[in-house]
């Protein structure tokens, strides 16, 4: 049984020693380990010394190579795990990178010493290494790895030296993807390691924060590891493999980079991958509802009692996920819960940063300097930095000067800017730099001698900008300003409000816009004509904005004073009803209930509703008006609402619902203190008993934006463009369209022949001339008959 190749002679002929084909002697050695193992030794020899002749002429491989190279990785990763493994892998890594036993030994503690440096270069009989044998190499090692026979980190350091030095797109994306898909092998559902996850992940930080050292040419092997460590990154954590914020300090030391194309990968993941996210989930919702809609009914097929059980099954899950689509209340299930998915989202990558405000002060200095960069890579670092301040609240004053450089009225995508200044206003930006850019803006946009579209994009940012620093707005600060910025706040809030009287549409909109938003924040900035119903209420009860500085202390849970009124209220209304059917049996009583079927109904479903919410989360202490009594907030004083509300936030546990339920009566109340006509008319809701009722309507209302995209903290430049009107086309775009209409006349889109209106326009008139229709034609409208008959009555 030797590795000798000799034939046996038999009366057939002569047979092929079975050592000699790698594929039987592959399975007999699994089969039998102990058995095969000097015929396996043997291969293993033979392979090292094919290796050896290889490193001395790396272009001419021998033509078994790339099959012994495949039988040693999978026989030794299964039946000889252990110290034989590894030499088999030792001997292909050393094959890759080109380096002798001794040198890899050498290297070994210096290596360890030094774990900050990482090493992309390879020895040049490494470059020039045979494409196939490389790739089989490659192979033979994913299969170990795979098998368990290779530690994770040691293979992702050799794939990286490989994809940053090999110029070979297959290979590289072999690479990248086995390095994925290990990574999520690593963190599946009960095989999460955390040990080696840090280990990789703090491999990955050393290469994107290395990168640059090697190399003097444009990109370096560094530049192109980095790139891919950025990559992978990126997208281990949209499949939701890595959430951590060790991921995060991973990507926030790749913004920083030198290289501009690192730089702008990992700007993009901290400003879009929110959204790909919601995209993703959202077509994975979609593919599983495609899925399940399709049914295979075995109409070509044999009819089987198994066959039609599939069909059963498939329609019955048809059907619970049609439901499940419609969100009924018997189908909800706590998976489903509003509470628990927002308890269940991830937090946004760019708020898990830990140092955000020494990442933005980097990023601007990289922006101030004279270094030639790309425009748009420009904007994209803008877009970063005022996300960074908005969103962290950040006090970068600097900022601000540097944004008003790029507010010129034809300046290339200024709107792009306008809305990155919005979103580096908070309310801890102090007024006198919000003065220097709404005057900037006020200058460049908001006068008679730019367009129209222009005018309205000033209104819509100086807004958007205001309403998040409304400290902006107040008077005395305007007044104690001290900046070498100055702006009568009154003066400019009725200049920007008389533009709602544009002849312009665009503009008399964004000018309305301005009005009511300064109406709901201080009407006193407007003339008494400008302040409108809602602007008259809010000024007699004296509203107006925070200074710089001022705080709301909240006291308790907002809302809960007014739930456990609504509560009191909804216990006593049936109490009265239950009081009233049990007491008797006259007609003033059937009357009444007569009156009050729908009602009930509306009250029992909603009791059924109040149970099912309360076995969500239970209550520790259950209020109650005195003496049994509905509890009435709007005869309570202030101090009296804020210790019960501190009352009923310290004693009960509130479920998902009531939270809910507490923001739309919040949201009521505060509707009716704005507007005198939604006061009115809760009064009389009131009065009617209807109050109760109606809030139970609004209750089962949806909202129209659940499916829309929003990401926290983010301005969309549409948001402050100019509505879309009509324009003036063009002479060009005019024929364009004289053109386009000339041949949708001209063409005949109707199918078949010709209409009989076209048929009897172009009859011969001596056919038609007695018909009904010719003797009947302009009667009526002083047609030729009535004509002549008149002619001879007045001839006569």
């Amino acid at each position: 049984m030797g590795g000798t190749g000799a034939g046996v002679a038999t009366g057939a002929g002569t047979k092929v020693d079975v050592t000699l084909k790698l594929s039987q002697l592959q399975n007999l050695c699994k089969r039998d380990p102990e058995g095969y193992r000097e015929d396996y030794d043997a291969q293993a020899r033979r392979l090292e010394s094919e290796c050896g002749i290889l490193k001395l002429s790396p272009q001419s491989p021998s033509p078994r190579l790339v099959e012994l190279i495949q039988f040693a990785a999978a026989v030794s990763s299964s039946s000889y795990k252990g110290d034989e493994s590894e030499r088999i892998a030792k001997m292909l890594i050393e094959l890759l990178t080109g380096s002798s036993g001794d040198e890899a030994a050498a290297s070994a503690p210096a290596s360890k010493a030094s774990r900050k440096s990482v090493q992309m270069t390879m020895p040049t009989n490494a470059l020039q290494l045979h494409k196939e044998v490389r790739k089989a190499c490659v192979s033979a090692l994913i299969l170990m790895r795979n098998k368990g026979a290779l530690e994770p980190l040691r293979l992702m350091e050799l794939f990286f030296r490989l994809m940053a030095v090999v110029q070979d797109k297959a290979l590289r994306e072999l690479l990248y993807k086995h390095m994925v898909n290990d990574i999520r092998n690593i963190n599946k559902k009960g095989k999460r390691d955390d040990k080696v996850n840090r280990s990789i992940q703090s491999y990955l930080h050393r290469v994107v924060s290395a990168h640059g050292d090697e190399g003097t040419g444009n990109e370096s092997a560094t530049d192109i590891a980095a790139k891919r460590a950025t990559d992978m990154t990126c997208e281990l954590y949209r499949r939701h493999v890595w959430t951590d914020d060790r991921t995060v300090a991973i990507l926030a030391s790749a913004a920083v980079s030198k290289n501009l194309t690192v730089m702008s990968r990992s700007i993009r993941f901290f400003l879009n991958i929110e959204e790909k996210m919601a995209e993703d989930r959202r077509r994975e919702d979609d593919e599983e509802w495609d899925a399940n809609q399709k049914i295979n009914y075995h109409r070509f097929s044999k009819k089987t009692c198994s066959r039609q059980r599939h069909v059963d099954r498939q329609v019955k899950n048809r059907k619970r996920h049609q439901m499940k689509r419609e969100s009924t209340d018997e189908w909800i299930d706590l998976r489903d819960d509003a509470g628990v998915e927002e308890a269940k989202k991830l937090y946004p990558a760019i708020e898990l940063l830990r140092d955000p405000h020494g990442l933005a002060e980097t990023i601007l200095k990289k922006l101030k300097t004279p270094k030639s960069i790309p425009y748009g890579t420009k904007l994209l670092m803008m877009n970063f930095v005022t996300r960074l301040v908005g969103n962290h609240e950040l006090l970068l004053l600097n900022l601000y000067p540097f944004l008003q450089k790029y507010m010129g009225g034809h300046q290339r995508d200024v709107t792009a800017v306008l809305a990155y200044t919005v979103q580096a206003c908070h309310e801890q930006v102090p007024p006198d730099e919000v003065y220097g850019i709404l005057k900037t803006i006020a200058h460049n946009f908001i006068t008679e001698r730019c367009s129209e579209e222009q005018m309205a994009v000033g209104i819509n940012a100086c807004r958007a900008i205001c309403a998040r620093v409304p400290s902006s707005l107040s008077i005395e600060e305007s007044q104690e300003s001290s900046g070498s910025t100055v702006l009568d706040v009154e003066a400019f809030a009725r200049d920007l409000a008389a533009y709602s009287n544009h002849r312009d549409r665009s503009v008399s909109i964004a000018g309305k816009g301005w009005t009511n938003f300064i109406r709901e924040t201080f009407p006193t900035l407007l003339a008494g004509k400008d302040r409108g119903l809602k602007g008259s209420a809010l000024h007699k009860a004296k509203i107006k904005p925070m200074r710089y500085g001022e705080q709301k202390v909240a006291s308790g849970v907002a809302g809960a004073d007014l739930l456990i009124e609504y509560e009191a209220k909804k216990a006593a209304r049936r109490k009265k009803k239950q009081e009233a059917r049990s007491a008797g049996d006259g007609g003033d009583d059937d009357g009444d209930d007569d009156g009050s079927g729908s009602d009930s109904d509306e009250m029992e479903d909603y009791e059924s509703a109040e149970d099912d919410s309360d076995d969500e989360a239970p209550q520790l202490v259950e209020h109650t008006g005195e003496d049994g009594k509905a509890v009435d907030v709007s005869n309570m004083t202030g101090e009296e609402r804020e210790k019960l509300k501190m009352d009923v936030s310290s004693n009960r546990i509130f479920s998902a619902a009531e939270f809910e339920k507490m923001r739309k009566l919040v949201e009521r109340e505060e509707r009716a203190k704005r507007d005198p006509r939604e006061a009115a008319r809760r009064k009389r809701a009131i009065a009617k008993g209807e109050d109760l009722d109606e809030f139970s309507d609004d209750d089962s209302g949806m909202d129209s934006d659940e499916d829309d995209i929003r990401i926290a903290g983010a301005v969309n430049p549409t948001d402050i463009m100019a509505l879309a009107k009509k324009k003036r086309m063009s002479k060009a775009e005019k024929l364009k369209k004289i053109i386009s209409g000339r041949d949708k006349f001209e063409s005949n889109e109707r199918g078949g022949g010709s209409t009989n209106i076209e048929k009897e326009r172009k009859k011969n008139f001596l056919m038609s001339k007695n018909s009904r229709r010719a003797r009947s034609k302009g009667r009526g409208k002083g047609g030729l008959a009535e004509k002549k008959r008149g002619t001879v009555v007045k001839g006569g």
